[in-house]
């Protein structure tokens, strides 16, 4: 019988710990490093807490959520037609993705796809947020309706494609080892974008550059393509093919600058920005506006055969706000200031604490605090009964466009007299900010009756003490900050006892506690604040 009732209670302890369901049927699933299979619909969701887990993920509708906590492993054997929300604040490794509409990604932590990965057809947008790392192994290719905005660090070892109708945005660094295609779509780079192969834009692709663009092995637009540029594309000698193909419709406006050793334009060169050009230059098409125009396209053909043209082959005349002009070598060092944030600064926004309270409800205590955080900051929340040993009890995860966050702390030992709290807060590259410490007093001694009246106060405050001996106390005014702001030594009676605390009137408005102490102990507590 005894052994019955052990199996039963293990039994039971199982479901707890693996289906957890709400009453309106969806379940929460709390998984520590299993190879449970797990079939997740529309809004289920399954948290890996910790470990490694490498299960099997058998259907993950839309509406369907998983999330990696910081330091967990999310590497299952398969995902089955991934339409869900995926948030990563630790590490994912998978062999192959190929998602589909109604999927997306908020990656804080460390992506890895080892396989292929593909953005299928189908509405979803992939985030990778600062400090944010990405790494295809077999290359990326995004499909029409999907969006990708890169403000963390991607790298592919193959090939990138981004197709029809779909969009890929770049803040920070990318690094392509094979070569990048663009089939009629959009590509916007406000950071360092680095391809060791080719670059081609196809069709009706848009492609605006703010920053740097640096292609080992060629760049090509195709088609009905508008090249507008305001940062550096830079073709290096150092590359394969160090040459500039237009055959659409190139724009650079006023600083962008396009370097390359060779050029051949088939299209049309047009705005206000430079050209600063090394090798051997052939133009068949049009360079700069027919009839009359306030840009001036400068063009500096360093290896031009005739003083009366601008490009060693020219078959067709630039137009007159076309000029030769010496340039000097752009820099391909240092950012521009058209560059996005987070590349110039290449820290991440430090958090800044706005105010952290404590207080009590139904003998529970309550922390409310409000930051600017960058996305990817995890919250730490730690308690401490000396104010000396503090233990983590608590990971919250920042979110973009959040800054008030509120924790209830339901293990929290209340027989304890007193217990303090404090938020750790961890950035995207490792560093850490501690709030300050909050005191929250529980009850005070048998007998010992205390009210602060009144309150809110806006000038004095009275105390108003029901002692159980005669003695002397220390009455002391701390900010929620655990600063001593007032403190005042006093004789007490058996009995009731009122005390002036003259000194309130040139505290701040706030939020404070007032301690009542004998003989160096905390013996009664009350929460004022001050208008």
């Amino acid at each position: 019988m005894k052994c019955n009732s052990t199996l039963w209670n293990l039994f039971a302890l199982t479901l707890a710990l693996t289906f957890n369901t709400l009453a309106n049927g969806q379940a929460v699933y709390v998984d520590n490093g299993s190879s449970t299979t797990y079939s997740l619909a529309s809004g289920d969701s399954l948290y890996i807490q910790s470990g490694v887990y490498q299960g099997k993920i058998s259907k993950f509708d839309a509406g369907a959520k998983i999330t990696v906590a910081s330091g967990a492993t999310f590497q299952p054997t398969g995902i089955t037609n991934p339409r869900g929300i995926l948030t990563n604040s630790g590490s994912v490794k998978l062999s192959t993705l190929s998602t589909n509409g109604g999927f997306t990604m908020y990656n804080y932590g460390s992506l890895w796809v080892t396989g292929s990965a593909t953005l299928s057809q189908g509405i979803q947008q992939w985030t990778n947020f600062y400090g944010g790392i990405m790494k295809f192994d077999m290359g990326l290719e995004i499909n029409k309706n999907c969006a990708l905005l890169n403000r963390g660090t991607i790298t592919s070892l193959g090939n990138m494609t981004v197709n029809k109708d779909a969009s890929f945005m770049n803040n920070n660094t990318v690094k392509v080892t094979g070569n990048v295609t663009l089939n009629s779509a959009d590509f916007s780079n406000g950071g360092k974008f680095d391809v060791s192969g080719s670059f081609t834009v196809n069709g009706t692709s848009f492609f605006t550059n703010n920053c740097r663009v640096v292609v080992g092995n060629g760049f090509t637009n195709n088609g009905s393509v508008t090249v507008f540029n305001l940062g550096l594309i830079w073709c290096p000698a150092s590359g394969t093919s160090s040459i500039v193909t237009i055959n659409g419709s190139a724009t650079i406006t006023n600083n962008g600058t396009i370097k390359s050793v060779d050029l051949t334009n088939y299209g049309n060169m047009a705005g206000s920005g430079n050209w600063y050009l090394t090798g051997h230059t052939i133009n068949t098409g049009n360079v700069g506006i027919n009839g009359s125009a306030s840009d001036t396209v400068k063009i500096y053909d360093v290896t031009r055969t005739s003083t009366s043209t601008i490009f060693d082959e020219q078959y067709k005349k630039p137009y007159p706000n076309a000029i030769f002009a010496l340039l000097s070598p752009p820099d391909t060092t240092n950012l521009l200031s058209s560059c996005s944030p987070e590349v110039i600064s290449n820290i991440t926004l430090p958090v800044k604490w706005e105010y952290f309270y404590v207080n009590l409800s139904d003998n529970t205590p309550v922390l409310t605090w409000a930051a600017e955080q960058d996305p990817g900051t995890v919250f730490t929340v730690q308690r401490s009964y000396d104010a000396v040993n503090f233990t983590t009890i608590a990971s919250i995860n920042g979110e973009e466009g959040k800054r008030v966050y509120k924790f209830e702390d339901k293990q929290v030992n209340t027989q304890s007299r007193s217990v303090y709290y404090r938020i750790r807060a961890v950035e995207p590259t490792g560093a850490i900010t501690l709030s300050d410490t909050r005191v929250l007093m529980f009850t005070t001694k048998a007998g010992i009756s205390v009210q602060a009246t009144p309150n809110p106060f806006t000038s004095q405050l009275n105390i108003s003490y029901q002692s159980t001996t005669r003695e002397r106390i220390n009455i002391r005014i701390v900010s929620m900050s655990g600063a001593v702001m007032a403190s005042k030594a006093v004789n007490v009676s058996t009995g009731y006892n009122s005390i002036a605390i003259t000194e309130a009137a040139s505290l701040t408005k706030g939020i404070y506690l007032v301690q009542l102490i004998s003989e160096n102990t905390v013996i009664a507590t009350e929460r004022v604040v001050k208008q």
